[in-house]
């Protein structure tokens, strides 16, 4: 290659490149890995970073040439049904899927029903042959997250804390590399196996609100800024707790930080905590 056809060449790249890097438009610079924690499952999906589960479904039009209205409602009702499929696959804990929890509560069932009803559309298809394909969206908050709290007392503060910790925003738990299982209703304990955080030190309506936990793979970036603030207290995760891979252990010098001190008890009480994996 000539000389002056390699520099013209070179400056296109560099001009290029400049402009992926600085390009005020670019939300999510492609270089930078989605920080959504997301799970595929038989039926469907969970977001576990936005709380969300998600599904989608097709009909067909009997004529096979036009897809009207009614089977677009037709599409949309069959992923709702399917999402109620999918919620049975989330896990709860790290001793049960919400399948098995929704068996033994009528009114778990009938909240989970109605949620679905109102499940979101998010995405609509039309394709030949009067193909449509509805993909909706149901939030894991609520009311049926309400049910799956036991009635608690929030704890109460202790003594005053040092002024350094006042100003954390959030409580985020560092356990990548352990090949955690995502749940929706995760304990963390220390190595005594005291509980730091579980569902029922947590403040029902905020929890409900929010929902009890998020996973990321990261904290420093939307949206897990959005739970944890920008000054949170990062902590690593010592290990897992038993076969599920669902509950983390943090040492004691690190569990001190979350037991003893009434502001970080009110971030774990307001759920302001994100795992990151």
């Amino acid at each position: 290659m000539r000389n002056g056809q390699w520099r013209r060449q070179w400056g296109w790249l560099s001009g290029l490149w400049l402009l992926l890097v600085v390009s005020p438009g670019a939300a999510q610079p492609w270089w930078r890995p989605d920080v959504r924690v997301l799970e595929t499952l038989q039926a469907g999906q969970v977001n576990w970073t936005d709380s969300l589960v998600l599904s989608r479904e097709r009909a067909t039009s009997a004529s096979r040439r036009t897809a009207d209205a009614a089977i677009s409602t037709t599409a949309t009702q069959a992923a709702r049904q399917r999402l109620l499929t999918v919620l049975t696959e989330v896990r709860l804990d790290a001793s049960r899927l919400l399948g098995a929890v929704v068996q033994e509560s009528p009114a778990l069932r009938q909240a989970l029903e109605e949620a679905v009803a109102d499940a979101e559309v998010y995405e609509m298809h039309y394709f030949p042959g009067g193909i449509v394909e509805s993909a909706v969206q149901l939030p894991l908050r609520g009311r049926f997250m309400t049910l799956l709290l036991p009635a608690n007392a929030i704890p109460s503060g202790g003594a005053d804390e040092p002024s350094p910790a006042a100003v954390y925003t959030g409580v985020v738990i560092d356990a990548r590399g352990l090949a955690i299982q995502s749940a929706l209703l995760p304990r963390i304990v220390d190595e005594s196996g005291q509980t730091l955080y579980a569902p029922e030190v947590v403040d029902p309506v905020l929890a409900a609100q929010r929902g009890y936990i998020a996973y990321a793979h990261a904290f420093d970036r939307t949206p897990t800024q959005e739970r944890i603030g920008t000054n949170p207290l990062v902590l690593r995760a010592h290990r897992i707790s038993g076969e599920t891979r669902v509950d983390l252990v943090l040492r004691s010098t690190d569990a001190a930080q979350l037991r003893d001190y009434p502001t970080t008890q009110r971030l774990l009480q307001r759920c302001q905590v994100l795992i990151v994996r």
